[in-house]
């Protein structure tokens, strides 16, 4: 059987994308803000044909769309590109989403365009990201868990129209804490761990400081429909880009996939649980290159949506776990979300009564993801932290009325062109 080099950087983009399902905690009651609650339950086929009706698929399409985007700035940053590159769409809107509610004006209009929100209002937004996760938690044979949080500072009174919207349509718990100190660190780390079931520990290791953080962790554990033998895993080489090799466990099956192939590539689509689920793996072919393949994927991914035949595949899957974390700010405002990230234009107004002076100073993103025999194992958490301008300085008075020295100076070489005393002007 021929070996096959298995591309793993970009084998999660669209596995991870499908990764959401209520955590099942409450959110905390704040404010007096009366809270709908919403109970998970698991749909019937018909109920969730129904819900698929009323997803948006162009919500869908932005989201992937923007993860291709963001995908992309990252490759072209060296400090990403010597390694995997695993990120999780889904998480990192999910929590910019949250962050979203709160903005207005050209800040506002700036994510949307970025997310590709543009033209719809916010309602339909929230909806429209409240269908898909009541879709995505019913993955069918795997354990799905979402979770969103906002912890925001002592006294911070939140709108009430904002508190609504992350609750009802986002199921955040609002919890209120002294994000200066190391206890809300260890509170927010604790959460992290609960909701990615201990795989990311913690995504904070000092205290976060400033009014606000928002938060989205994503748990996935799918087992495969049929699992890959272990007595079959051997080590095999594996060609890095550079052309040098490693070995690496690889896993073999023989089975029926769902599988396409174009003239520099192939993709299969190993399912998960009942099959609702699946990932999807594009391997460029030896003719071809994983810098090619990244070319035409952020050119035109719908060619790997649909027209996938059922065929009997020789599969080799190298078993892998891969962990990052990223600092996303200067990538987002390399898609065009700038303002949000600046203290001066930002406009966080509709989030808090004393929202006007807020920006985002952080967007911290982690993703862990474990491939073995049995399955997929994957947990993202994305961190939006908001931040104030700080409150202006008194002003130093200094009235000359006495008399002075002055100096006409050239500021580039420091000489006084002239300079003298006044001492009665």
């Amino acid at each position: 059987m021929r070996k096959k080099k298995i591309l793993t950087g970009l084998c999660l983009l669209v596995g991870l994308t499908a990764c959401a399902q209520d955590s099942g905690i409450q959110p905390v009651e704040s404010q007096g803000i009366a809270h709908k609650q919403t109970q998970v339950k698991e749909l019937s086929a018909q109920e969730r044909k129904e819900v698929l009706g009323k997803v948006d698929a162009g919500m869908v399409k932005a989201q992937n769309d923007f993860g291709l985007r963001l995908h992309q700035t990252l490759s072209d940053n060296p400090e990403y590109t010597s390694d995997n590159l695993i990120i999780s769409p889904y998480s990192i809107t999910q929590a910019l989403a949250l962050a979203y509610n709160g903005t207005a004006g050209d800040t506002a209009a700036e994510m949307a365009d970025m997310l590709g929100w543009r033209g719809m209002n916010d309602a339909g937004i929230n909806e429209g990201n409240r269908q898909l996760r009541s879709l995505l938690e019913n993955g069918g044979g795997v354990v799905l868990n979402v979770a969103n949080s906002v912890w925001h500072r002592p006294g911070l009174k939140l709108k009430e129209a904002y508190a609504e919207a992350v609750k009802d349509s986002y199921g955040a718990e609002v919890r209120e804490t002294d994000l200066k100190q190391e206890d809300a660190m260890h509170a927010i780390n604790q959460w992290v761990k609960d909701k990615t079931s201990s795989m990311i520990p913690k995504i904070y290791h000092e205290p976060p400081g400033g009014v606000a953080v928002l938060i989205n962790a994503i748990y996935f554990n799918g087992g495969w429909t049929d699992e890959f033998d272990p007595a079959n895993t051997v080590d095999e080489e594996f060609t890095r880009s550079d052309s040098t090799t490693q070995l690496v466990p690889m896993m073999k099956r023989e089975d029926r996939y769902s599988y396409k192939e174009g003239e520099s590539w192939q993709a299969i689509r190993i399912p998960y649980g009942d099959g609702r689920m699946h990932m999807l793996v594009i391997l460029p072919k030896e003719s071809s290159t994983i810098d090619k393949l990244h070319r035409q994927l952020w050119k035109d991914a719908s060619v790997w949506k649909g027209d996938y035949s059922f065929e009997t595949v020789q599969l080799s899957l190298p078993k892998f776990k891969a962990e990052q974390s990223f600092e996303l700010p200067d990538a987002l405002k390399s898609l065009g979300m700038v303002k949000a990230f600046d203290a001066a234009e930002a406009d966080f107004s509709k989030m808090a009564e004393q929202g006007d002076g807020f920006w985002i100073d952080h967007v911290t993103h982690q993703t862990i993801v474990d491939v073995s025999e049995k399955g997929t194992k994957a947990a993202a958490v994305t961190a939006v932290g908001i931040t104030e301008s700080a409150e202006p300085a008194e002003p130093i008075a200094m009235k000359i009325n006495r008399p002075f020295f002055f100096a006409i100076e050239d500021r580039d070489t420091g000489a006084w062109l002239f300079m003298g005393s006044v001492l009665k002007p």
